[in-house]
């Protein structure tokens, strides 16, 4: 009696039926084995290191292949074949070419970015100046307004800033080197007889008694309530009117109102 018959079964088709079936019969038989080699243990060991060290070769070869295919992308080269030798030679031909002309590339990209900081060195500059420029007007004209209507005299039927902005209108004003606020005309500070600058106090006393608005009665200041161009008795009333109707007292508009209401006063 055979053990191991299974063992032996797997190499019979129909397995250990079959052939059991041979064994315990008394006529001869022929038996069919499945298809397939028969290798032993130190056969299939040597299989494994053969195809082992033939995947290992073909990884290799096709690394190799990647590696060259890459190189030569790398440095813009166009060569055909994987030959080794002659891509590193047409690398290294490709290198001293490049290093006679790098310093020449290098210098003109260094030139180039220079030049790229220094005009947004200078567009920064333009636009904070101007911004600057902006914010100091802006400050200078508060101050200027402020310096007038602390100057204003007594007038009827005006407010300091209504006076301030009237005065404006005929006078430039601005700052001397000591701080000090001057009036000028046609670019020129207004001086008395000794060449220095007249008192703004007394510039604005002077325009406000000329157009009849110093003191306690101002000129045509009965009805200050009116709404209307040809309703104007007072210079209140195109001010009232310019607020009423949103029109910038300093615009093209607002100057002229005040311009008519004058002529036609005088």
């Amino acid at each position: 009696m055979i053990k191991n018959i299974d063992e032996l079964a797997k190499f019979v088709k129909g397995g250990a039926e079959v052939l059991q079936k041979a064994m315990s019969s008394d006529e001869e038989m022929s038996l069919e084995f499945v298809d397939g080699r028969f290798v032993t243990d130190e056969d299939l060991e040597g299989l494994k290191e053969k195809v082992k060290t033939e995947a290992k070769t073909e990884g290799q070869t096709i690394g190799y292949d990647f590696a060259m295919k890459d190189l030569k992308k790398d440095f813009g080269l166009e060569i055909e074949g994987k030959d080794r030798e002659k891509i590193a030679k047409a690398v290294k031909e490709k290198i001293m070419a490049d290093a006679k002309i790098e310093p020449s590339k290098k210098i003109n990209e260094l030139e180039s970015s220079i030049s790229n900081l220094r005009e947004k060195y200078e567009t920064d500059k333009n636009q904070w100046e101007a911004e600057t420029g902006k914010y100091k007007n802006k400050l200078k004209d508060i101050s200027i307004m402020s310096e007038l209507q602390k100057n204003t005299p007594e007038t009827k039927g005006l407010k300091p800033n209504q006076f301030a902005v009237l005065a404006r209108s005929e006078f430039d004003f601005d700052f001397d080197d000591n701080g000090g606020l001057v009036a000028k005309k046609n670019g020129e500070v207004l001086k008395d007889k000794m060449e220095r600058p007249l008192p703004v106090k007394d510039i604005l006393t002077d325009f406000a008694t000329q157009n009849g608005w110093y003191g306690s009665e101002g000129r045509g200041g009965g009805n200050e309530g009116g709404s209307g161009k040809s309703e104007f008795k007072s210079m209140n009333d195109v001010f009232k009117y310019m607020e009423e109707n949103k029109v910038d007292p300093m615009s093209q508009e607002g100057v002229k109102l005040q311009e008519e209401f004058k002529n036609s006063k005088d």
